[in-house]
């Protein structure tokens, strides 16, 4: 689901090249790569929208941010994602999700004791 880019025009005027600039930003080519396509699957994935967060009731925010959580996972699994990859799709997501302790401590720990 690509969206309407407002900012073309904008672009065009530049006087600058957008693209070196959003690389700079980046720190490098390899992380601005990464952190487009994980852009771009969070955007196109249907579960991942956020157009309904704030008509919500808490229970079903916690609902449906465990369920886009798990469903985060899932793709980290099914597209082998390194952890560069994970933390920038999880990034993406942005939800208020509840397994942040788990994202923190214990996948590093794992990630440092096994990898």
């Amino acid at each position: 689901m690509e969206g309407v880019d407002y900012l073309v025009d904008e672009r065009r005027k530049a006087e600058f090249d957008v693209d070196s600039m959003k690389i700079v930003w980046a720190g490098s080519k390899q992380v601005f790569d990464v952190v487009d396509r994980m852009s771009k699957l969070v955007a196109a994935d249907p579960v991942f929208r956020k157009d309904d967060r704030t008509m919500l009731s808490r229970k079903d925010l916690f609902t449906t941010s465990l369920k886009k959580s798990a469903h985060a996972f899932k793709r980290m699994n099914e597209l082998n994602l390194t952890y560069e990859e994970a933390t920038e799709l999880r990034f993406f997501v942005d939800e208020p999700t509840y397994t942040d302790l788990h994202w923190v401590y214990i996948i590093p720990l794992i990630d440092v004791v096994y990898c």
